[in-house]
């Protein structure tokens, strides 16, 4: 009996599987090496214009990111991501510095700990045909969850950020064959106030008709600059990834 339930509940899963429309599970894994990471907290008075990576060390650190992409039409995607990210540290400060009105002195034994999650809801459009390369363009609602903490045997700061940002988006590539296609994916805006920009080039080769790998290159950029922050960063990842077909 229960044998017979097993195989009705494996039936019944691949039935349904098959009856869903076209949703893609797509996840990436690689290491995240901190670029520059320029902070002053609060923008203003006698805080320190200071770096997390020159001054404090912040290290590189493993980083994931998981999107489910529902084509609804031929023409028309949406998709969600998350985008997960901490970097941290643990070393003698370089210089003096003040954070937030508190003073963390050179030589001083900080740990650091930098914290940029990201989750989107996209909006793509395929092309009827390509153009100069160019598949899709888009729209995205970004929001960040931010937090930068500086904690020594004498002081803790820690800032948090959370919020939303409007993005456009472009895709285009080269098919080299039947199963190597070449691709350039970037989402970004910028105003007087502050940018961002996420810009992966790889390379997605096809397993199978329902299964992909990819690799490649991404750049994580941008930041704000304004009374209550001042903050730039930039984070490279080198990354491995699939994309499936339910």
């Amino acid at each position: 009996m229960k044998k017979i339930l097993l195989i009705t509940l494996i039936l019944m899963s691949t039935i349904a599987l098959r009856a869903l429309p076209d949703i893609r599970i797509e996840a990436e894994t690689g290491i995240a090496v901190s670029g520059y990471n320029d902070v002053r907290i609060p923008n203003s008075g006698n805080n320190t214009m200071f770096s997390l990576k020159n001054d404090l060390g912040l290290q590189s650190a493993l980083s994931t990111r998981l999107s489910v992409h529902y084509r609804i039409t031929p023409r028309h995607q949406i998709s969600l991501m998350a985008a997960p990210l901490t970097l941290k540290a643990e070393e003698k400060l370089t210089k003096d510095v003040v954070y937030q009105g508190k003073h963390f002195w050179r030589n001083d034994l900080v740990k650091t700990e930098y914290r940029f999650d990201s989750y989107r809801l996209q909006y793509r459009y395929y092309l009827p045909r390509e153009f100069v390369g160019i598949r899709t363009v888009g729209a995205s609602i970004k929001m960040r969850d931010a937090e930068i903490l500086l904690e020594s045997s004498s002081n803790k700061s820690s800032k948090t950020n959370t919020g939303f940002v409007p993005l456009l988006s472009i895709n285009a590539g080269y098919r080299i064959n039947n199963e190597l296609d070449l691709v350039l994916e970037a989402e970004g805006l910028a105003s007087p106030y502050g940018r961002a920009e996420d810009v992966f080039v790889g390379a997605f080769y096809d397993v199978h008709k329902r299964l992909k790998i990819k690799a490649g290159y991404r750049i994580l950029e941008g930041g704000a600059d304004n009374e209550e922050v001042l903050t730039f960063a930039a984070v490279h990842y080198a990354l491995l990834g699939f994309q499936v077909r339910l």
